[in-house]
């Protein structure tokens, strides 16, 4: 066969089936109806993609047409399937679980839909030579369904003018939710606009196709659908093990909850918190070490001789006032290889109600290394880890970096942040992070502040052999990386953390970059904050809870596993941090006011209480002092700074009673409003 046959498809057919080649195009879908099922982690070994059904890829900007790039897209994706009889097919029965192993030796069956003898007379060739069964055919919609329902065919060949109540298209879509690969028969007349045989993607042919052509495209359905049911027992096993995983977090919670209220109370009652000195005293001589470690000096990272691929996703979800903004600002890096942009850009826009899609179509011409992802219900929409991992399947780079749908960037960003990456042994790199909305309100000017603070203890984990963490916006890992840690767990809260913790598990480094930074919008009201903060601190006793017996047992240095554990239980010690705040401050006012010398008594060793009491100040004084800020302003930031950090109490009571009363893991996007109001303010 030529190569235009060889791919199913031939080009004369393209110019006469009324396909606009720029029109957006679902690819590497699957016919599997479970609205649990939010990721393909199942996927054949050579990275075939994990877009699922209703899940639209857009290529655009490419020349290639469209159906030419299906069809290839597929053959890739099955390890040079041209080889028909290079294709094992595994036969599935019907309740989506592996057979047997005499079910195992079954033929495969295939019916026929349709009222073209020159179609029927080939597949029945077809199927003969290759000694399948051939079920029978029929013309009529209600008695093929009847039969295909009773009989359930392992393949079922389709028209779309076919006789009955229903059309091709229709009968289509029932004969999904059986969960049987469709191959759609075409003829010179049918009008092949955005069609269900789009969105099951098993295979199509046309009337004249050589039996040759036909056995190709059996094949190629056949072994398709055996992946995608290799995933669906995957990823429901996986449910299985995050359920049981859920089950462990509700009780770590609980036990939590009503060990910190005891303890708390019972210092109240007995007025004596000596004890909570004790507690305070291990996290803040970890701080001011920390804070200590910072004033190094980092070790300088090596230039690639030639710099890799970068692949940088950006997850949307209704996000039409940052978007263009943000798509702008990341094209607009200035990072080259021999002349060219060595990088592209992956939005996936995650189910959007908004305008994102229509903001992002307006991209295609004016940024070449754009590509659109478009995840559609009942798929879009079930956590940011499958968003990731969707879009990495598609990834042509070797390094895959993430923004966020409010991101701002220098065009050097890449430049700079890249080199830290050329070292085996480092695996990702986390730029700084600060809030382009800073000045609005007391609340974002926080926000900005903790973020320096944060970037500031990444800095000391760097100096500390690499023991960094990945935050999300402005992270960047290596793919293989990725693939080696399981890729981004989906069911997370904070995939980021999740996807951190497992790599230095795995024996990897992250790396900090403070010369660049990505810019993103602060939340600018409490309510909002709230459920954000509650988000991220889930996600930390979530991989605490899951992993701390993997870091105990892995063979890290003990150092490396105190880091980890540490910085994945902070939200634990900041709230002992800031109640004995709350008790200090009642025993200063009842020493000046009342004249009683100790209302709660706290007795430890005077070493003890003072470093318990002043740890929490030298990490943020020299993160503040490194934004060169006026004397004034700079005391202004350090005590508002501490004002703030009392809502950590409230936020690790409302962290354990949703994480207790939680039912399902999902995605929780924060609200971004974009710039508008402040360029025109300006």
């Amino acid at each position: 066969m030529d190569k235009d046959r060889d791919i199913v498809v031939a080009d004369r057919d393209m110019n006469n089936k009324g396909i606009d080649v720029d029109d957006d195009v679902s690819k590497g879908t699957n016919s599997i109806n479970d609205d649990d099922l939010v990721s393909a982690d199942g996927d054949v070994d050579n990275g075939a993609s994990g877009i699922n059904d209703n899940d639209t890829v857009n290529m655009d900007g490419t020349d290639d047409d469209v159906i030419y790039q299906i069809a290839n897209n597929e053959i890739l994706s099955l390890n040079n399937a041209n080889k028909t009889d290079d294709l094992a097919i595994t036969v599935y029965n019907g309740n989506n679980g592996l057979v047997t192993e005499k079910q195992h030796e079954r033929i495969p069956t295939v019916y026929v839909v349709s009222k073209s003898n020159i179609a029927i007379d080939n597949i029945k060739k077809t199927v003969n030579s290759e000694h399948y069964i051939f079920l029978g055919v029929s013309d009529n919609s209600e008695e093929a369904l009847y039969f295909i329902e009773e009989n359930t065919p392992d393949i079922v060949f389709l028209s779309l003018d076919i006789y009955g109540k229903f059309n091709g298209e229709e009968l289509g879509k029932l004969i999904n939710k059986l969960d049987i690969p469709i191959i759609y028969i075409f003829n010179l007349d049918d009008d092949l606009g955005y069609s269900s045989f789009i969105e099951t993607n098993y295979g199509f042919v046309f009337e004249d196709y050589s039996p040759e052509e036909i056995k190709f495209v059996i094949k190629v359905a056949l072994k398709k659908h055996e992946s995608n049911v290799k995933s669906v027992i995957n990823v429901k096993s996986k449910m299985t093990e995050k359920n049981v995983e859920l089950g462990i977090e509700k009780l770590y919670s609980t036990l939590l909850l009503v060990l910190s209220v005891i303890l708390i109370a019972d210092g109240i009652i007995s007025r004596n918190v000596t004890f909570l000195q004790w507690i305070i005293f291990i996290p803040s001589v970890m701080m001011i070490f920390l804070a200590i470690v910072s004033l190094f000096k980092m070790t300088e990272p090596t230039p690639y001789e030639i710099p890799p691929f970068v692949s940088v996703i950006i997850p949307a979800h209704n996000e039409q006032y940052t978007i263009e903004s943000t798509v702008r600002s990341i094209g607009g890096m200035d990072y080259n290889y021999k002349g060219k942009s060595n990088f592209e850009i992956i939005v996936v826009n995650d189910g959007s109600e908004d305008k994102t899609g229509e903001i992002l179509s307006d991209f295609k011409k004016e940024i070449p290394n754009l590509r659109i992802i478009t995840r559609r219900p009942p798929k879009a929409g079930k956590g940011k880890g499958f968003v990731l991992n969707d879009a990495l399947s598609l990834a042509n780079g070797s390094v895959v970096g993430v923004f966020d749908a409010d991101t701002q960037v220098h065009p050097d960003f890449l430049e700079k942040l890249m080199p830290y990456l050329n070292d085996p042994k480092i695996q990702g790199v986390q730029s700084r992070v600060r809030m382009y909305n800073r000045d609005t309100n007391f609340l974002t000017n926080m926000q900005d502040v903790e973020f320096a603070g944060f970037g500031n203890i990444l800095r000391a984990k760097d100096n500390l052999k690499f023991n960094g963490f990945l935050g999300g916006n402005g992270q960047f890992v290596k793919k293989d990386a990725i693939i080696k840690s399981g890729k981004w767990d989906g069911f997370a809260v904070t995939e980021d953390l999740n996807l951190s913790v497992k790599i230095l598990i795995n024996g990897g480094e992250i790396r900090y970059c403070p010369e660049v930074a990505v810019y993103q919008e602060a939340v600018d009201n409490w309510g909002d904050f709230m459920r954000q903060r509650v988000r991220w601190a889930m996600g930390n006793f979530e991989t605490l809870f899951v992993y701390f017996s993997r870091i105990l047992t892995c063979k890290l240095p003990l150092f490396k596993k105190i880091g980890i554990i540490s910085h994945i239980s902070n939200y634990a010690f900041n709230l002992f941090i800031f109640v004995g705040f709350i008790i200090f401050i009642v025993n200063i006012i009842a020493w000046f006011i009342l004249h009683i010398p100790t209302v709660i008594r706290m007795e430890a060793p005077l070493i003890i209480g003072f470093i318990s009491a002043i740890g929490f100040f030298p990490g943020i004084t020299i993160a503040l002092l490194r934004d060169d800020k006026k004397f004034k302003r700079f005391i202004i930031d350090l005590v508002e700074y501490w004002l703030y950090c009392f809502h950590l109490i409230p936020l690790f009571f409302k962290t354990m009673w949703v994480m207790i009363t939680r039912a399902e893991r999902r995605w929780t996007k924060t609200s971004h409003k974009g710039m508008e109001d402040e360029e025109e303010d300006n």
